[in-house]
This record gives C-alpha cells, sequence and structure tokens, in this order.
C-alpha cells in the first residue's frame, strides 16, 4: 500500500464531502499501519464534522500519542474538545499546540473561541491579538474579538471588530448576527435589525438566528414580523421551546388566543416543568376568561426566574383558604402598585373567614390601605414584620377563593379618601366636567413602551368645551407638561402628591378619571369613580379580550385601539364621548358601561 498516494486520495474525498468514503481508507490504512498520526488525525475530523464527538476525541487523542512533537493534531483534539463541551481540556490541547508552532494564527483563534466560552475574555483578547498579529486579513479573529469585547460591555468596540471581520468576508452570517447582538445591546434596534435580517439571509437554515431576529421584532412591536421568524425557527426546530413559547405570547399580543393556548401547551409537552411557559398559559387563559385553570397555572410565578416579585421564605404556613379561627394573617403585596390596588378587595373576604388581617404593601399606599374593610393593620414593606400564624401573597388570593369570572367580589368602593387627605380646593370650585388623566406607566414595567403614550395623545382633547382637565401624572412623564404649549386648559394635580391617599382624595373630587392602563384606573374603579381606559392592542389579561367594560369594576369603560399603536382613532373616539359629556351639561356624572 502506497500511504502517501492513498492519503491523498482520502483527502480529495474528504474535501469534497464524500466523508463515508474518506474514512474507509483512513481505517485502511490505520488497519495496515496503526502507526500512521495522519490517518488517526483524519479519522477524527471526520467524526467531528458527523457528530460523533467522543469518537473524535479518542481518534486525536491516540494521533497526539503517535506524534507528540506535531502540532495538528492537538488542535484537532482541542476543537473536538471544544465541540464536546469540555472547555478546560480544550484550552490545554490549543495551548500544547501553540508551545509546538507558535505561528499559526488558526490555532490562536481557536484558544480564543473556547476562552470566550470560558467566560475568560480578557485572555480571549490577547489570543485574538495574537492572531491578528500573525494575520490580519482574518475575518473569524475579528469575530471572536468582537465577541469577547460584547461580552466586556465594550459594544462601540465589538461592532468595529465586526465590521472589519465583514470587511473581509461580506457574507460572514455569524459575524453579522453577532454585530446585531451587540447593536442592540447598545439601543441601535434599527440597524441590529437590519444586520440580523442579512445574518438569516446568508444562513437561513440555524433557527437561533430566526429566534434572536423575532425576539428584537417583538421588543419594537413588530409582531406580525416576530411571529414569522419564530414560526421558521421552529420549522427549523420542532422542539425549539424558546421559538413555540414567545410564538405563543406573540399570537396572544395579536389577539388569536387559541393560537396562544396552543403553543404553550405544546410547549408543556416538550418541557412539563417549564415555569415560564406554565406563567404564559394562566395568562392566556385568565385573559380567555377560563379563570379555574388560569389562576391554578398563576401560582408558576414563583418558580419563574424573570418573575418581578421574589417568593417570601416565612417559617409561618401559607394559608391554603381554611378557616382562620381569630388567627392573624399577612396578605404581603406583590408586582405592581395597580395589582395590589386591584386584589386588596379580597382582604375583607379574608377577615371574613375569620382572620386578623395585616396588609404588607409599597409605602405610598399605606394610608390609603387603612381603609379597606377588615384590614387590621397595614404596614410598609420593609418595615419590621409583627407576629402572623400564616400568610398568603395577594394575587393567589383569586384562586383560594376559586374566583371566576361571575364571581368576582365586585362590590365598589372598597377603598375610601383617609381622614387627612384633602383635595386641592380648586375642585370644588370648579363648576365644569372635571376630568382627571394620566397618560404614563411606570418606566420600569416589562413593555411599558406600548400600555403608556405622550402627552400628545391626550392634547386631542383638551379644547373640548364645558371640561376642566387636571393632570394627575407622576414621575418624570410629568415634566411633559412643562414641555408643551397646548396645557393651558391642565390643571396639575399630581405634582402635589406625596402618596395615593393624595391621589385618592383628588379621584374623589373629580367626575371622570381618563389613563391608560396604569394605577390610575385601578385606583378610581376602587373608589367606584367612573373611569375610562385607553388600552394597547394587546390590552392585558384582567382586561380580558373584546370587552369594552371590566368585571372588576362596574363604572369602568375601554377603549381599546383598533390596531397595533393606533393611539389616534382611540383619542378620537375618546373625544366625541367627552363632547356627549359636556352638552348634557356640567356636573352630571359619566355613566359606567
Amino acid at each position: 500500500m502506497d500511504i502517501a498516494q492513498e492519503l491523498q486520495k482520502a483527502l480529495k474525498l474528504h474535501q469534497a464531502g464524500q466523508l463515508a468514503d474518506a474514512a474507509d481508507i483512513y481505517k485502511n490504512i490505520i488497519k495496515a499501519h496503526p502507526e500512521n498520526a495522519d490517518a488517526w488525525n483524519l479519522l477524527s475530523t471526520v467524526f467531528l464534522a458527523a457528530g460523533n464527538l467522543e469518537l473524535a476525541v479518542s481518534l486525536a487523542q491516540q494521533a497526539t500519542v503517535l506524534a507528540p512533537d506535531f502540532f495538528v493534531p492537538y488542535v484537532n483534539l482541542g476543537n473536538a474538545l471544544q465541540a464536546s463541551g469540555q472547555f478546560e481540556d480544550a484550552v490545554s490541547a490549543f495551548q500544547k499546540a501553540i508551545a509546538l508552532n507558535s505561528e499559526n494564527q488558526e490555532v490562536f483563534n481557536n484558544l480564543a473561541s473556547v476562552l470566550n466560552a470560558l467566560g475568560r475574555h480578557d485572555d480571549a483578547l490577547e489570543a485574538c491579538t495574537k492572531a491578528i498579529t500573525l494575520s490580519s486579513n482574518f475575518p473569524e479573529a475579528h469575530n471572536n474579538m468582537g465577541n469577547a469585547l460584547a461580552a466586556l460591555g465594550n459594544f462601540d468596540e465589538a461592532v468595529t471588530s465586526y465590521r472589519k471581520a465583514l470587511e473581509l468576508r461580506p457574507e460572514y452570517s455569524d459575524a453579522h448576527y453577532n454585530m446585531g447582538a451587540a447593536l442592540t445591546a447598545n439601543g441601535e434596534t434599527d440597524a441590529a435589525i437590519e444586520t440580523y435580517s442579512t445574518a438569516v439571509v446568508l444562513d437561513p437554515k440555524t433557527p437561533e438566528k430566526h429566534y434572536n431576529l423575532g425576539n428584537l421584532y417583538l421588543m419594537t412591536g413588530q409582531l406580525a414580523e416576530a411571529e414569522t421568524c419564530y414560526t421558521n425557527a421552529i420549522h427549523l426546530n420542532s422542539d425549539y421551546l424558546d421559538a413555540i413559547n414567545n410564538l405563543g405570547s406573540v399570537v396572544q399580543s395579536l389577539g388569536r388566543l387559541e393560537d396562544a393556548e396552543i403553543c404553550f401547551r405544546r410547549g408543556l409537552t416538550i418541557e412539563p416543568e417549564s415555569a415560564d411557559v406554565h406563567w404564559n398559559l394562566s395568562l392566556a387563559l385568565l385573559q380567555k376568561g377560563e379563570y379555574e385553570e388560569g389562576w391554578k397555572e398563576y401560582e408558576w410565578r414563583w418558580k419563574n426566574p424573570t418573575f418581578t416579585t421574589p417568593w417570601r421564605d416565612f417559617e409561618q404556613p401559607q394559608w391554603d383558604g381554611a378557616d382562620l379561627d381569630g388567627k392573624t394573617i399577612l396578605i404581603h403585596a406583590e408586582q405592581g402598585i395597580g395589582d395590589t390596588l386591584e386584589f386588596v378587595r379580597y382582604a375583607s373576604l379574608v377577615s371574613d373567614r375569620g382572620g386578623r388581617v395585616i396588609v404588607e404593601c409599597r409605602p405610598p399606599l399605606r394610608r390609603l390601605l387603612e381603609t379597606v374593610k377588615g384590614v387590621e393593620t397595614v404596614i410598609e414593606r420593609g418595615d419590621t414584620l409583627p407576629d402572623f400564624e400564616c400568610h398568603v401573597p395577594m394575587m393567589s388570593l383569586p384562586g383560594i377563593f376559586r374566583t371566576t369570572v361571575d364571581s368576582i367580589p365586585d362590590q365598589v368602593p372598597y377603598l375610601s379618601v383617609p381622614e387627612g387627605a384633602n383635595p386641592d380646593g380648586r375642585l370644588g370650585q370648579d363648576k365644569a366636567v372635571k376630568v382627571g388623566f394620566v397618560w404614563a406607566g411606570s418606566p420600569t414595567r416589562e413593555a411599558d413602551s406600548l400600555r403608556s403614550c405622550k402627552l400628545d395623545s391626550f392634547q386631542v382633547l383638551f379644547d373640548v368645551p364645558g371640561i376642566t382637565f387636571y393632570s394627575l401624572q407622576v414621575g418624570e412623564r410629568a415634566e411633559e407638561l412643562n414641555q408643551s404649549d397646548d396645557t393651558q386648559n391642565v390643571i396639575d394635580l399630581g405634582s402635589a402628591f406625596t402618596d395615593f391617599a393624595d391621589a385618592a382624595a383628588a379621584v374623589d373630587g373629580l367626575d371622570l378619571v381618563l389613563s391608560v392602563d396604569t394605577a390610575a384606573a385601578h385606583l378610581a374603579g376602587a373608589l367606584a369613580k367612573p373611569v375610562w381606559v385607553a388600552l394597547s392592542f394587546s390590552g392585558g389579561y384582567l382586561w380580558m379580550q373584546d370587552r369594552e367594560d371590566s368585571p372588576w369594576y362596574p363604572g369602568l369603560r375601554l377603549f381599546r385601539q383598533p390596531k397595533w399603536g393606533d393611539w389616534t382613532s382611540v383619542f378620537q373616539r375618546i373625544r366625541g364621548e367627552l363632547e356627549e359629556l359636556a352638552a348634557k351639561g356640567t356636573r352630571e356624572k359619566p355613566a359606567g358601561p
């Protein structure tokens, strides 16, 4: 057998992608000449390409034994170890290769890649620098340098590295993809979408690239495009749980609740214990009004690592709804202020079960929640807890009380204005219809940009005759009042609020509250004040689907966007309703639904 000739023959087949035929020749060479390191090494690369990582590692190790002074088998061993997740061993293999040949740029680049995988990004930068010093026209090294810089938070420098890689190889899909991630982290979403899209065009067979492009579309509210991307990712990988879960969230936001439920249930067949999928299923079920299963699924929130409220690990047991027989129970608020205002109504029902009720809440709510019937004590979050014998998270109460759409405790008011909280004197003197309004919620809430709008959207209302507008807006967004030239008919009340007791006093003196989906809407509803809510297209699980009223608040009306982002239609409709209200005469209170 002519070993050199057989190796050349096998290499040609190998390079042509005929791996099985090449492997047969390598095996024949090894059988005849088991000491031939080249055959062991090349056979290792065949099995690496075929995905048989364990065998690839074993074959490469044998090649290094036979040729301990030859750097190439160590490179292939490092590649096989990295592919199999044995990163530390891969580093050792690459370092051995470098010790044998410090002039090979490929080895430094491969070392940089595995160092990035280990989170050793400074060391990866050093390895990339050496690779680029040996060969500046090396797109993979510039790409790896970009990855290291991005991981270190140097996104501008990372983008520069990716651009250099793309100058050298414009069709380099991974560099486009990685640059998209860096641009996203840098807040350059339009550029990131363009870059991700290019990556997908160049490499349409990688599901992760479709998925991450979908995430960016979802982030920017381009839901139809996000749906397409997630669908493409799932087509390439039918068990792609994250894509299935996100697709469910997208179609839910598009109002297709049945499709959303199908996605989430499909996700649970793949990963039955996925807290994120259970949580999303609960939101879809509750939005559909399927409360019995929805509240049960809602309890998965505590296992969801992204849930905004941490679990309270008390020694005392969690209440299961049994008679309390005089026991002291701690109801601890969770999630947002609006959630607390909506669900504190259950405190009275807990008291009716024989409990001495303590409510823990955020400081701005303390004075107001002291007015809830059946609540003995209200404490602020962070205060020393008094003695109690059991506890319950506030938003677990609907499930404990087996709440359905038909059994919601909708008696209002269940809040009242505390003593010492007095309305602004201008409210009592105003003979016009008094409308309070809020245009923005807390910016810390996920997807706040979808539920909030700009003050400009409300300006179409401000010249309706017979109405005085009172701003209840608080926080940074309240500054928009001072930046607008079209708010002469607006009186600012929100800047004087110290807590929600003050806000309640103002709301009590109004005829109507007009708000986006914020705590102000819940406050007005709980005080039994008429409230109109300007709602984004996706709405939310507690506002349900296709309703213009709410079973939680008898005096509330919903004005939904007819399509995504269309606040103009919402406020044109509200203006028409306000004109009718004003035409009926001042002081006539607007009716609920």
